[in-house]
């Protein structure tokens, strides 16, 4: 079976340019919205799925991207085994969609410097744009 992550939304005509996280211009009230919103969504993810059952819902790709997002905004680095704990999925399927982030380039695996078996996984500047953007479509 073969997955595909689509690099360019489809129907979308125009794309708001709003600017990624690593933009230094970026205003700071901006990005504490866009932190925001993230934060929620993941915070009421887990809840919907405490109230309706996880297995009605799973989006691991997204929490994956969410996660990302908010621990680059607070400095921190995710392990790969983080990152599959916050997918909220079998670690074989989060594995699954760390790749097709990977191979859509809106994440990357990097090795940990002290620890060569271990790696850390961060959006890279395309995924924090392509989020960024996304996220401030949720505030306007």
């Amino acid at each position: 079976m073969t997955y595909a992550i689509a690099l360019f939304p489809t129907g979308a005509s125009k794309r708001p340019s709003f600017p990624s996280l690593a933009d230094p211009a970026l205003d700071g009230s901006l990005s504490s919205a866009l932190i925001g919103v993230a934060r929620r969504l993941y915070a009421m993810r887990k809840v919907r799925d405490e109230m309706l059952g996880e297995a009605l819902f799973s989006e691991p790709a997204w929490n994956i991207l969410l996660d990302l997002f908010i621990s680059d905004h607070e400095g921190s680095r995710l392990s790969v085994s983080a990152v599959c704990i916050g997918a909220r999925a079998p670690s074989a399927t989060a594995l699954r969609y760390l790749t097709m982030l990977q191979d859509a380039d809106l994440v990357e695996r990097t090795r940990d410097e002290r620890d060569a078996r271990r790696s850390h996984v961060r959006l890279t500047v395309l995924g924090k744009r392509r989020m960024s953007s996304l996220l401030g479509r949720m505030i306007e």
